[in-house]
């Protein structure tokens, strides 16, 4: 689209000067409709608008080479990252509930994959959760992954995972964190099948490998001392994990809840980090939207993830009949 100066665009974001030069292109950012946008200021006086979600590696900062040419080139560069930030966006990871029945199933050589959230989030290329369920003795060798890091998250059963030579069986509601680089496989040890969760996520940031390893490295966490903490208002209790930077973000929190039926963990709040519920055993509701009022109500039940991006207001009720029970996982 071309807007003249006249036109209203709400309230852009000015970053700061580029240079003096008149045929200058100069990127204004604003929020519209709820979406980021980029607007390309251009000599004449016209704006450029595109859909900005997804272009986030764009320096807000960054020095554009003055066109001297006509106004058609300044066009077609406005066109070709408007197109950039078109396919990016198509991959946007949107604030929904992912539900487990929906997710398509594959059969591997140790059991059933399925693949439930796919996309890219606001700090991170690319964000993978999927859920496996291994049979038996079933498992996977030693692997070593240097693009991105992992997190698993038992549903069920029990698993022996090994991280750089160091084994720990573990069941239901345990948690390993694998950094890029380390050694690590798993086994299900259960009589039965084994069900988890698997995070996978690249940072668009540079891995920080000594940040990593500064704040904890890789670990294998128990749900059995992961200490439950009772709410002061009664509505459940909290088990906190972990909070700390790792090689791929500055800040990942997770932490399990215990929210009591017909209660609400909080009032409609918002945040920068991106958010994830793992919903583990329960029928809750969860309230998504743009403000504290006039947004969506989504059910979820037990398996289901509901993913929440940057900023989103949004607000959980237990609608069930029993504790609810799930993680919930920031990331930034």
């Amino acid at each position: 689209m071309v807007f003249s100066k006249a036109d209203p665009v709400r309230a852009p974001f000015i970053p700061k000067k580029i240079s003096g030069n008149k045929n200058d292109v100069r990127p204004v950012f604003t929020h519209w409709r709820g979406r980021e946008q980029i607007l390309l200021r251009v000599p004449e006086g016209l704006i450029v608008l595109c859909n900005a979600s997804g272009l986030r590696n764009y320096r807000r900062d960054a020095q554009i080479t003055p066109m001297k040419n006509t106004k058609w080139i300044l066009l077609l560069l406005a066109f070709a990252l408007c197109v950039r930030a078109d396919v990016f966006g198509q991959n946007r990871i949107a604030s929904n509930v992912y539900a487990w029945k929906d997710a398509p199933v594959e059969k591997t050589e140790a059991g059933l994959k399925r693949t439930i959230v796919k996309g890219v989030a606001t700090d991170f290329t690319s964000m993978e959760i999927t859920a496996m369920t291994l049979g038996t003795g079933k498992g996977e060798t030693e692997m070593v992954h240097t693009n991105f890091e992992e997190m698993i998250v038992i549903k069920d059963g029990s698993l022996k995972i090994t991280i750089n030579g160091e084994t720990k069986t573990v069941g239901h509601g345990s948690v390993a964190i694998v950094l890029p680089g380390d050694k690590y496989s798993f086994i299900n040890t259960a009589d039965g099948e084994t069900t988890f969760y698997t995070l996978r996520y690249q940072s668009k940031a540079p891995i920080d490998a000594e940040r990593g390893k500064k704040s904890g490295g890789s670990s294998i966490m128990d749900w059995n001392d992961a200490k439950f903490i009772p709410r002061d208002d009664g509505k459940g209790g909290t088990r906190n994990f972990f909070s700390r930077p790792t090689a791929m973000g500055q800040r990942l929190d997770l932490h399990s809840t215990l929210l009591n039926p017909s209660q609400s963990s909080h009032a409609p709040h918002h945040h920068r980090a991106e958010e994830m519920i793992i919903v583990l055993d329960a029928d809750v509701e969860m309230y998504l939207g743009p403000d504290e009022t006039g947004g969506k109500s989504k059910k979820a039940t037990s398996g289901d993830i509901i993913y929440m991006v940057s900023n989103e207001f949004h607000a959980i009720s237990n609608i069930g009949s029993k504790p609810a029970l799930y993680f919930a996982f920031q990331f930034e």
